[in-house]
């Protein structure tokens, strides 16, 4: 009888023809050792195990076959409700792709890829299962967590362990097999797609547009743009957003999704590469320009009807021709900031050295080149007004700490300095403007901070991570009410002009304008 048992058992074990996962193999050699002949037992009684240890090596085993039947089974045995639930994260995710507060380490990363094969080869799933958050602000910093409302993931400051590591590729092995299987019950009539009911930052509609709730501080937006320009560069005006293509600029009111030409008598291939407006109206133009020698930067003015006013010869300042971005050219403005007294302040590259900064009047003439002495200070950091009328600049210290300081264009020296108010991961302050309920506002890619003249740290209004849209190739501007805008779009395409150059350009009617409050007292 037992050696009949036996038989089927080694049959079944042949024709299953098992391939062991590699632990699994340990483990079902672990167990055979145990298996020895014990001392002062027969031949016999040694025997009477062999059926045992084949079915404990069939019981174990899983083939790669099976694992992914199991698998399988996993996604299957999710109830409408769970379809329901994993397929809404995607479909109401304000943007399109995953986001992390933080990323992964590397010792995370090559776990991350033996544990998926193990996920779908060794069937090995984790105990748990991720938390699903209704906002930021829950994430204690402990275990993995998943935000949907901007599809972010929230990891633990310490390493990950295998099974959070293991809940993350769960979570994405049921949203996707929820995304294929309602999409395809709903092809098939089987369903409906949820509705869904949208919250604060939903697109905003005419009578919602008309009603002047736009023109509030507080008020979080999202409106899609339709308009027809593809977008290069943003700056918000005094009393509106001021949007530029190529050869073009246009004029959008706060909350507008649509926009108005305003200026495009350029002559010739131009892009803008820095704009700003004064307490007059009047707006100031750094512009690349494509001629005979190839690319040439000016700074020109407009009036505010937008009427060519005069060009501001910088001949006078630059040093030497540039490469950025792959374009060669003889100079480049990145930022413009013009203060109550007249005077202009540029950054770029090409103009002056980059241990200094260059004050202007708006008729050209020297108002003084402004060392930053013990701090540096990127072209792409940003220069503003404050609410006291003095103009700041980002700047970092030695320590790769980031702060902002005041400029004092009589003197030509920077002035109050406030060091080490942003977290040392931030890589840069892109916009310095005055907030509603501080003394500014900050953007920069780590996301807004507010801040009061003596804090020791700014405020987090909103994270990178919390933004509805992605921050990497967004396009930013403050509007005077402190709130950020960021215009955001999800598809691209390039277009060769008779020149041959090769234009990278958004397409309009995936662009959509995300207006973020900076207020304090939201969070």
């Amino acid at each position: 009888m037992t050696d009949k048992f036996e038989e089927k058992l080694f049959l079944m074990a042949e024709e299953e023809r098992m391939c062991l996962p590699k632990s699994l193999e340990i483990k079902i050699d672990e167990k055979l050792k145990n298996l020895q002949k014990p001392r002062g037992k027969s031949p016999r009684h040694l025997r009477r195990w062999m059926p045992l240890a084949a079915a404990l090596a069939m019981l174990f085993s899983i083939t790669a076959a099976a694992a992914t039947g199991m698998v399988r089974q996993r996604m299957e045995a999710m109830n409408r409700e769970k379809l329901e639930e994993y397929f809404v994260q995607v479909y109401t995710s304000k943007v399109p792709a995953d986001n992390y507060n933080r990323p992964y380490k590397e010792e995370e990363r090559s776990r991350m890829e033996e544990l998926q094969r193990a996920y779908q080869e060794e069937a090995r799933f984790p105990e748990g299962e991720i938390t699903m958050m209704e906002s930021a602000g829950s994430y204690k910093g402990k275990g993995v967590a998943f935000l949907k409302d901007t599809s972010t993931f929230f990891f633990p400051e310490k390493e990950m362990s295998d099974e959070e590591l293991l809940q993350i590729i769960d979570f994405y092995y049921k949203r996707d097999y929820s995304l294929q299987k309602m999409t395809e019950m709903a092809a098939q009539g089987e369903t409906e797609i949820p509705q869904v009911e949208w919250t604060p930052g939903e697109p905003a509609g005419e009578d919602f547009l008309q009603s002047g709730a736009a023109l509030s501080p507080g008020q979080e937006l999202t409106v899609p743009y339709k308009g027809d320009l593809s977008l290069l560069y943003m700056a918000a005006g005094n009393n509106c957003i001021f949007l530029t293509g190529w050869n073009a600029i246009h004029k959008m009111e706060f909350g507008s999704n649509e926009s108005v030409m305003f200026f495009n008598n350029f002559g010739r291939q131009t892009r803008i590469t820095a704009l700003c407006q004064d307490a007059r109206g009047d707006i100031y133009l750094g512009l690349m320009q494509y001629g005979e020698d190839g690319w040439e930067s000016a700074l020109w003015v407009l009036s505010g009807e937008g009427e060519f006013l005069r060009e501001i010869d910088l001949s006078a300042f630059r040093q030497r021709n540039i490469t950025f971005g792959g374009i060669s050219s003889d100079g480049f403005i990145r930022q413009l900031a013009a203060d109550r007294e007249g005077n202009l302040y540029l950054k770029g590259a090409g103009y002056t050295d980059e241990d200094f900064l260059l004050v202007i009047d708006t008729q050209g003439g020297l108002v003084a080149r402004v060392p930053f002495g013990d701090y540096t200070s990127s072209m792409l950091g940003g220069i503003g007004i404050g609410k006291d009328g003095k103009a700041y600049t980002m700047v970092q210290d030695g320590e790769k700490r980031m702060g902002i300081a005041s400029i004092n264009p009589k003197e030509g020296c920077l002035e109050e300095i406030y060091m080490g108010i942003v977290p040392d991961t931030t890589l840069c302050l892109d916009l310095i403007a005055p907030g509603y309920d501080a003394d500014f506002v900050f953007w920069g890619y780590d996301g807004i901070f507010s801040y009061n003249k003596g804090e020791d740290r700014a405020f987090v209004a909103m994270p990178a991570y919390e933004t509805p849209c992605h921050v990497e190739g967004a396009l930013a501007c403050v509007l005077p009410d402190g709130r950020i805008v960021l215009a955001s779009c999800t598809e691209y395409t390039d277009r060769e002009t008779e020149e041959g150059i090769i234009l990278h350009e958004r397409i309009p009617e995936k662009t959509c304008f995300y207006y973020l409050p900076s207020l304090r007292e939201t969070r």
